[in-house]
């Protein structure tokens, strides 16, 4: 993000260049014609620059919209290759992530990985105790589960009522995409879920270099 405010800086301050120079050109054409009158031509070299300040806005948001949308697909692909690699290194399977929502993983010897559900979803089945799947030696390299079989850990379904899960299993005002690409908000759930399995004892050879937030549809 703040590669794109340099250059919106700079593209304002080559624009203004321009706009002193077509401005400059203009008033001695202007000059040139003696019946023009004082006003015409204020207001030419005025409608000049609006035209190109407006033109430079229009141009530099474009620029923004498009620099962050390419930023954070970037950054989702990228999640998602380092999110199957370190998976795979634990000996674990790729667990399925939830569409509409994202899971929150952290390494304590075993992997813990919290589901989540973006605001506006909830979750299909109860999770209020269950605030974590794990995989690892204790599981024998199985992911916990409340659904038979597989990977699949947990379902975000469209709701208005949040009550399935914790409180913390929501991405409250955001949706996982939005938190993975601002990496303080992304340090944030991760140092929530950290300090929620301190508290239950899990503690041991943690390792933050492998910490991750993934996404789902």
């Amino acid at each position: 993000m703040q590669s794109i405010v340099i250059i919106s800086i700079a593209l304002i301050y080559f624009q203004a260049t321009l706009n002193a120079a077509s401005c400059s050109e203009l008033k001695d054409a202007i000059n040139s014609n003696p019946e023009t009158e004082g006003d015409v031509k204020h207001k030419a070299c005025e409608n000049v620059t609006e035209l190109s300040i407006n033109q430079t806005a229009e141009n530099v948001t474009k620029l923004s919209i498009n620099q962050t949308a390419e930023n954070v697909t970037e950054l989702s692909i990228n999640e998602a290759a380092a999110f199957e690699q370190i998976v795979k290194l634990t000996n674990c399977p790729v667990p399925r992530i939830p569409k509409n929502g994202g899971l929150v993983c952290v390494y304590f010897d075993n992997y813990y990985c919290k589901p989540m559900c973006n605001q506006g979803y909830d979750f299909a089945f109860l999770r209020r105790s269950r605030l974590y799947e794990e995989c690892g030696t204790k599981t024998a390299f199985t992911w916990t589960t409340q659904y038979i079989g597989g990977s699949r850990l947990a379902e975000c379904i469209v709701s208005d009522v949040l009550v399935s899960g914790q409180p913390s299993a929501y991405f409250n005002k955001k949706t996982c995409r939005e938190v993975v690409s601002d990496m303080k908000r992304k340090r944030e759930h991760l140092d929530e879920f950290i300090s929620e399995l301190k508290i239950r004892g899990i503690q041991n050879n943690q390792k933050k270099e492998l910490d991750f937030v993934t996404c789902g549809e």
